[in-house]
């Protein structure tokens, strides 16, 4: 079992966060030591991975309390679901990036982001 501090320092979110999470019934701790310390297992702290994927990807709270507390939600094949979506938004930046770095050299004259764009 990890305290919220171990917690916080492993993942990076803070302690603050992590009460707001219990709060909103996201991420409730596995248990509390007799004087009200959250404590995490690894079922809880698998579960903020997967929060914080989900927050990488940009969905909003809700939606990750909607999606991982729904009935058809498997824990298994969701790392390789966000590994996906990871993966098309690298995508999507690298192509962004590329863009920047045409308008840069051509010194903002052409810009291509999917389509070309006269300056």
């Amino acid at each position: 079992m990890k305290t919220v501090k171990d917690v916080s320092s492993a993942t990076g979110v803070s302690i603050r966060t992590l009460r707001y999470y219990d709060s909103i019934g996201l991420l409730k701790p596995s248990a509390l030591t007799e004087a009200g310390y959250r404590l995490y297992d690894e079922d809880a702290l698998k579960r903020l991975h997967c929060i914080m994927l989900f927050r990488e990807l940009e969905f909003s709270l809700r939606e990750i309390a909607k999606i991982i507390d729904s009935p058809g939600f498997e824990k298994r094949k969701a790392p390789e679901q966000q590994l996906r979506l990871l993966k098309l938004k690298r995508e999507r930046i690298d192509n962004i990036i590329s863009a920047v770095n045409v308008m840069i050299i051509t010194e903002g004259k052409t810009w291509t982001f999917r389509h070309s764009i006269q300056a």
